[in-house]
């Protein structure tokens, strides 16, 4: 700002002279406009992106692509594993009673022993020093039926000379089976044969898929589930990673672009894993039969896919291992499943223990 200022000047004898003085400050009016413009830019800015989020939020949900979600379907059932460093989870110890999905269906209770196994009712003239183990998922485990209609149960009712043993766990693929492997025969010197359980989707399950690990997270009630995942290094050897959580997002129960966040970034740091699934397995296979060959245990490994072609993908590695395998392709209709959840009946319990009686009496 410049301001006139008519002073007296001294040496020219008392008269007046013009002087000039300069202020740097703004004049207060000028400041709180400047102010006043700030907020509004601020303002319009915020407001800009609020309703740029808002119209992607929008356009998200009309794709289909909503909030995290829950899949927790209101039933009250008990958790019956615990979390594991290395496994990512393992069945913990405990009686657990579960109620029907549907109002035709059956009540069920699952006991897992203090070795982690599901509890198998043994006649007194077992083989006590010749064991059968049986890995596998949620099928072999036996969910939704009770602990004697489990086909590794009725198995044993059939078999003499082996005491056997079921070492399964919901949601478990090969690779974890394979870890899980590593733990029994260490502490078991008594095991002669180990049957491992393959479906299609366990190849997923071994690599650290996006999807499957969402899946797992949704259905968990621990909140946050630890998947391990194998993949291969240059040279085809097996990478052993620890157990990964799903990131999850600010707001994302709530927010489906905060979902979709959350989902682009564990695609990345899963990025192309799905593309060796096959490949990876075929090395995890390898592994488990030098794993068992030093311990002079028998590797099988069980087909219950109603694919009989599911194994096709590993028959060179099975061939030139000389792992033996065992094919029980039965279709799974209406009469076989249980209602409201899916997993075998108590009928297909039985077709599984009468298909894999035929082919494990000419294999132990």
């Amino acid at each position: 700002m410049v301001e006139l200022v008519d002073a007296p000047d001294s040496k020219s004898g008392g008269s007046n002279t013009l002087r000039v003085r300069v202020s740097l400050r703004p004049p207060r009016k000028l400041k709180l406009m400047k102010y006043k413009e700030f907020l509004f830019n601020t303002f319009i800015g915020l407001v800009s992106a609020f309703l740029a989020l808002l119209i992607v939020e929008i356009l998200l949900r009309i794709n289909g692509q909503g909030p995290w979600g829950n899949l927790d379907t209101g039933r009250k059932d008990p958790t019956i594993n615990k979390p594991h460093s290395k496994l990512g989870w393992v069945p913990k110890e405990g009686v657990y009673s579960f109620k029907k999905f549907t109002k035709n269906g059956n009540d069920f209770t699952i006991n897992i022993l203090n070795d982690g196994s599901r509890k198998i009712d043994y006649k007194k003239d077992i083989g006590a020093n010749n064991e059968l183990v049986f890995v596998g998922g949620s099928i072999t485990l036996g969910w939704g039926v009770n602990d004697n209609q489990t086909f590794t149960a009725r198995l044993q009712e059939k078999i003499s000379g082996y005491k056997i043993r079921n070492f399964s766990a919901g949601g478990y693929g090969t690779y974890q089976i394979y870890l899980r492997l590593n733990e029994i025969v260490e502490k078991n010197d008594k095991i002669r044969a180990i049957v491992v359980t393959y479906l299609p989707h366990h190849s997923i399950r071994n690599i650290g898929d996006e999807f499957w690990l969402r899946t797992l997270t949704k259905y968990s009630k621990r909140g946050y589930v630890g998947l391990p995942y194998a993949s291969l290094s240059d040279e085809n050897q097996l990478i052993l990673n620890d157990p990964i959580k799903y990131f999850r997002a600010p707001f994302m129960d709530y927010s489906s672009l905060s979902n979709k966040i959350s989902k682009k970034v564990m695609q990345n740091k899963l990025k192309d894993n799905h593309l060796n699934a096959e490949k990876v397995t075929n090395v995890i296979f390898s592994e488990i039969k030098d794993l068992l060959e030093k311990k002079n245990i028998k590797l099988i490994v069980l087909n219950l896919s109603q694919n009989a072609n599911a194994l096709d993908p590993y028959l060179q590695t099975f061939e030139s291992k000389k792992i033996e395998t065992i094919n029980c392709n039965i279709k799974q209709t209406d009469d076989l499943i249980i209602e409201g959840d899916g997993h075998p009946n108590t009928k297909l319990h039985k077709l599984y223990s009468d298909c894999i009686f035929n082919s494990l009496v000419k294999l132990i």
